[in-house]
Parts: C-alpha cells; sequence; structure tokens
C-alpha cells in the first residue's frame, strides 16, 4: 500500500483537511494493537470528551500510555494530538449542526417499522459520505485513468462483495471497456493468465484476508496490472500488496442496519471510479452507451 504523501488528507501538512477522523478510527481499529485499540474505542465512543481531555487524562482513562496516543495519531496520518483533539470536537459537533435525533442503528425485536427504514436512510447516508471524505483526488484520478487506457479489466469479491465487483464489470463494458469478474479466488488466478501490462485488477474484499485475496492481488501484480483493492480496513494483507486502496466506510457492530447496508459504500466506489471513466473518457463514453442503448431498443 504506498505511503501517504506529505501533501495528502489526513497527512497533517498545513493548510490540508483532514478526512473524518472517525471514519479513519473505525477503519483502523480491527488492525490496532491492545493500547491503540483501547484508544480508539474511547474516542469513538466519547469524542467530544476526548476532545477535551489532555493527552495524559486520554491516555490514563484508556488504560494505555501517552506515547500510544503518540502512535496512535501517527496511525491516523496526524501529527500532533491537539490536532486530533480539534478533529474529534469538530465530529461530535456534526452530527448535532444536522438538528435530527442521533442514530445508533440498533436493531432488537422491538425496532419499529419506521425508525428501521430511517436508519438505513441515515445511516446509508453517512456511510457514502464518510467514504468520499477519505478519497483522495489525485489517487481516483490515477486509478480511472489506467481503467480507461486498460486493454482489460479484471474484477473480483468474494461472497456477497461479488455483486459490486458484477457492477463495476458492467458500468465499464457499457462505456467499452473489456471487464471480466471472478466469484473465487482460484478462477481469478487462472483467469489472470491471460493479462497483460497496463490491465488492471480490482478486487473487493472486506477485510483483505490472506487467503481471499492475496493470491489474486499478488498474480495480478506479477503479471504487471495496476492493482486497486476496495476495501474497510485500512491495514491488511491484501492492502499491503495492493497498488492502490479505496476504504469503504462500514458499520460492522452485530445487529446493527449498517450490517445490511455494507455494500453500500462499496457500490458508490465502483460508481466514482466509473463515473470517473466517463469525465476523463468523455466522448468514447457517450458513444459507447449510445451503442448499448441502441442495441436494447432493438429488441426491448
Amino acid at each position: 500500500m504506498p505511503s501517504t504523501s506529505p501533501d495528502a488528507p489526513g497527512s497533517g501538512a498545513p493548510g490540508t483537511a483532514h478526512p473524518p477522523v472517525l471514519a479513519l478510527l473505525r477503519t483502523s481499529l480491527p488492525t490496532l494493537p491492545p493500547q491503540l485499540q483501547r484508544l480508539a474505542v474511547l474516542a469513538l465512543e466519547s469524542p467530544a470528551e476526548v476532545g477535551r481531555m489532555t493527552i495524559t487524562e486520554y491516555a490514563e482513562r484508556a488504560g494505555a500510555s501517552a506515547a500510544s496516543v503518540t502512535r496512535l495519531c501517527r496511525t491516523l496520518g496526524i501529527e500532533r494530538f491537539t490536532t486530533l483533539r480539534t478533529e474529534l470536537v469538530l465530529a461530535a459537533e456534526r452530527p448535532a449542526a444536522g438538528g435530527g435525533p442521533r442514530v445508533t442503528g440498533d436493531i432488537t425485536s422491538e425496532t419499529p417499522l419506521p425508525e428501521l427504514i430511517a436508519s438505513l436512510g441515515v445511516l446509508s447516508t453517512g456511510s457514502i459520505e464518510e467514504t468520499s471524505r477519505l478519497l483522495d483526488p489525485a489517487e481516483v484520478a490515477t486509478i480511472v485513468q489506467a481503467l480507461g487506457d486498460a486493454r482489460q479489466v479484471f474484477a473480483t469479491g468474494a461472497g456477497s462483495a461479488h455483486v459490486v465487483a458484477v457492477s463495476l464489470e458492467h458500468k465499464l463494458r457499457s462505456l467499452g471497456i473489456p471487464a471480466t469478474t471472478f466469484h473465487d479466488p482460484p478462477s481469478a488466478v487462472i483467469g489472470l493468465a491471460a493479462s497483460r501490462p497496463g490491465d488492471v485488477f480490482v478486487a473487493v474484499s472486506e477485510t483483505g484476508t490472506a487467503s481471499e485475496t492475496v493470491p489474486q492481488l499478488a498474480e495480478a501484480k506479477r503479471r504487471g496490472c495496476l492493482t486497486v483493492l476496495i476495501t474497510r480496513l485500512s491495514s491488511s494483507p491484501a492492502a499491503e500488496i495492493a497498488d492502490h486502496v479505496l476504504l469503504a466506510v462500514q458499520d460492522r457492530a452485530p445487529l446493527r442496519v449498517g450490517t445490511l447496508t455494507s455494500r453500500i459504500a462499496e457500490m458508490y466506489l465502483a460508481d466514482v471510479l466509473a463515473s470517473g471513466v466517463v469525465v476523463r473518457h468523455h466522448e468514447r463514453s457517450l458513444e459507447a452507451l449510445s451503442s448499448v442503448e441502441e442495441a436494447l431498443e432493438r429488441y426491448w
């Protein structure tokens, strides 16, 4: 996974805006060591309170050390604890500014259907919003250019993530870009035997675990493909291999509507990539879409 550049969002460089700190904490949480996990959980549960603490108070409350607080900041790409405090206070104030009730997304046997419907809408929208704020436009531009120039695009996703890969495949094919989707790792490795340098391989993997995604990414990279990983974890075996990592912010707590909508942010990222191709290769894309529309109208 490429390192964050000095001017990238979240790097702490002067004059640059940080990505949403709560989203960064959520995507990093599962891979953090125990002391940093306790710090992250406390910040997620009580951002406003942590935003008023000194570094010593924060460390003591979480049962960690001040050095661990510094390491957490660096993990998030934030240089100073004072900056983290400010980001946490702003994050805590943001829901209040909306004027509506706080939506937790908890599902119980007593959850009223109207509340469930509202929660799905609010949390899905929030997931997309936080995912969009984590995107680096320069990185997206690089991926989009590669997709438009590729001789072939390969995509894969295990389990329900396969739906996202298929969606991206259909969008790209409609834009005149040859694309193929694989459902399982062995099929992907076999299919990648036909890849060539300059092709693009996109893997959709919630966790980026070794057995699920690493063999495919490794084979694609060995053959000269540009590799892209869409995932919810900022650190994973697959993220270490991929040329580009796009983070999909998801709420994975048990029995929450965020779990039911875990594909929403990934679908959004697929839309961003396909729409970016339309912008970068506008005339060719319109011509391809017109051909698709003409073919469909001929029969339906």
